[in-house]
């Protein structure tokens, strides 16, 4: 009899030890939720796959706009915890057509709801969907109405857009990359191709008058590149209290444009190009901008992806110095010397311990050069005693699908960060049987305490508080957030602010540097609570 005891006992601990082993972090519940969207055909789909995170009806439930590049675009509204394609009651089925590459939203009229852009392929390398883009106007929260910017910015092949307030007006600027007009090739002296030659269109800026409309600037300000833009996030680099931007262009090995910061030279209405002294200018594929303070010393670093290496760029006073190889977390090479290609490079405390971990969203593409991967997975990698660690094996993000946008958001309120992951459809992924659709993983782990810090503009400054900053304090570390106006590839994420407590139940100190050079400091916030601050100082706890 003890001899069966003993058995059964070892075999419990056998299957628990093994059950133990196999928990993953996230969970994939995109079909749970009602994410039923299958990509219909099977186009070769290289770009589109944008994810923005939007709260269409004030509910305080977040829903997201998925950009469906080819195919439709969705509209995923959030009804406590699980999804509803709402695209056509909300007026959005007049966007069928459009070839939709990313999105970003802003309150750009201050009337208190979320409006958002699309970056569309208009046309580019004779192809195209030949429309100008558009900015849906959101009306009370019951529908979209769409205003054509035709008279503003003519057809382009427009990759993604960043939301903030360049000349502190208080009222939101619109920033758009622009890609490729036509491609040559790079010869060899016997004409075998070697790479690329791209003629690329100009970036556009939309400098918004009064919310009434908008005229673009982007020359005048200084900023009309034409380097084949990716990916832009506008950002407080130097701390002066005004919005620098961030660029990132493609096939910078060939055309010798790379990466750029424009620092804004406020008052003047004019940017200028510090790339090279903040040693930020790297000639690269840039694909997706990470901002985040990972080392909590009070400003942002910088995740950059790309085709092969990736950069983390730590910033020291205003000077960038790479570390991503230092912490193993280029991933250059995804399988002996053939490079991986990352899009989305995202920060967020997945599991609330105070400090950044980070999700590599990934996918093949076609190139000529540099030979690239077909299998290569998402990425996750966990930030624990100044080292990130790799968890991709027991993560359950590490799909082999070709994602591309990624964004972070509480979708069901239970307190802890979810990611949602777009993915393009590719012909190898169908004849392979996989189900090429959108990814909600939704976070299994267990949590430390946290808080979340929801920002309001009002009077002078832009309602959603872009190029605010937050300072969060504990235990003699900082770490520094903004309201995300765009970043990742293509993408936006949650515009709460969260940080990760811990065991503490309280946060220590948190300080706000308003753009319109006012502040407020709050001490000793109760945890797992989202509060509600307006530029006025008037805080309270949100009811979700």
């Amino acid at each position: 009899m003890q001899k069966v005891i003993v058995f059964s006992l070892f075999c419990f601990l056998i299957v628990f030890a093994s059950n133990s082993q196999t928990k993953t972090l996230f969970k994939e519940v995109s079909d749970q939720l009602g994410i039923n969207y299958l990509y219909p055909g099977n186009d070769f789909q290289m770009a589109g796959g944008g994810v923005m995170i939007i709260d269409v009806n004030n509910d305080g439930w977040e829903d997201f706009f998925q950009s469906g590049g080819v195919f439709d675009s969705k509209l995923w509204v959030n009804v406590k915890g699980k999804f509803e394609d709402q695209t056509e009651k909300y007026g959005l089925d007049v966007l069928s057509g459009y070839f939709i590459q990313g999105a970003t939203t802003a309150d750009f009229d201050n009337d208190g709801y979320s409006d958002f852009f699309i970056s569309n392929y208009g046309i580019g390398m004779s192809r195209g969907d030949k429309k100008n883009p558009v900015l849906l106007k959101n009306i009370k929260g019951e529908r979209f109405e769409i205003l054509k910017l035709e008279d503003i910015i003519g057809l382009g092949n427009y990759t993604s857009a960043c939301w903030g307030d360049v000349n502190k007006d208080g009222f939101s600027d619109l920033y758009i990359t622009n890609y490729v007009e036509s491609m040559g090739e790079m010869l060899d002296s016997t004409g075998r191709e070697i790479g690329y030659n791209p003629v690329c269109y100009e970036n556009k800026l939309l400098i918004n008058q009064n919310g009434k409309g908008f005229i673009e600037c982007a020359k005048s300000f200084g900023v009309n590149d034409i380097g084949c833009g990716l990916a832009a996030s506008f950002t407080d680099i130097d701390n002066d209290g005004d919005q620098d931007l961030l660029l990132l262009n493609d096939f910078g090995e060939w055309t010798k444009k790379g990466n750029i910061i424009f620092r804004n030279d406020f008052p003047k209405n004019q940017f200028t190009d510090i790339s090279e002294q903040s040693e930020f200018s790297k000639l690269i594929y840039g694909m997706g901008i990470g901002p985040g303070d990972y080392d909590r010393d009070g400003d942002l670093d910088y995740y950059i992806t790309n085709i092969g290496q990736n950069f983390l760029f730590k910033n020291t006073n205003g000077t960038f110095h790479d570390v991503a190889k230092d912490f193993k977390i280029d991933l250059t090479y995804e399988k002996d010397s053939i490079f991986g290609t990352s899009w989305s490079g995202l920060f967020f405390d997945s599991d609330f311990d105070g400090d950044l971990d980070l999700y590599v969203s990934k996918g093949n593409v076609a190139t000529l050069v540099p030979k690239t991967t077909i299998k290569d997975a998402n990425k996750f990698f966990i930030y624990d005693s100044s080292k990130f660690i790799n968890q991709t094996a027991i993560s359950g993000v590490d799909d082999i699908l070709s994602h591309r946008g990624s964004a972070i958001t509480d979708f069901d309120h239970d307190g802890d960060l979810d990611i949602i992951s777009s993915v393009v459809k590719l012909p190898w992924g169908a004849f392979a049987n996989k189900d090429q659709k959108l990814k909600i993983y939704q976070n299994e782990q267990e949590q430390g305490n946290w808080i979340g810090i929801k920002l309001v503009g009002e009077k002078d400054l832009n309602r959603d508080a872009f190029g605010c900053k937050v300072l969060f304090e504990q235990d003699s570390l900082k770490m520094l957030k903004e309201v995300d106006g765009g970043t990742g590839h293509a993408s936006q994420s949650t515009s709460i602010l969260y940080f990760g407590l811990g065991k503490a139940s309280n946060l220590q100190k948190l300080s706000i540097s308003w753009l319109n050079g006012k502040s407020h400091s709050f001490s000793n916030l109760k945890s797992n609570c989202i509060y509600q601050i307006d530029s006025n100082g008037k805080l309270k706890k949100c009811k979700y």
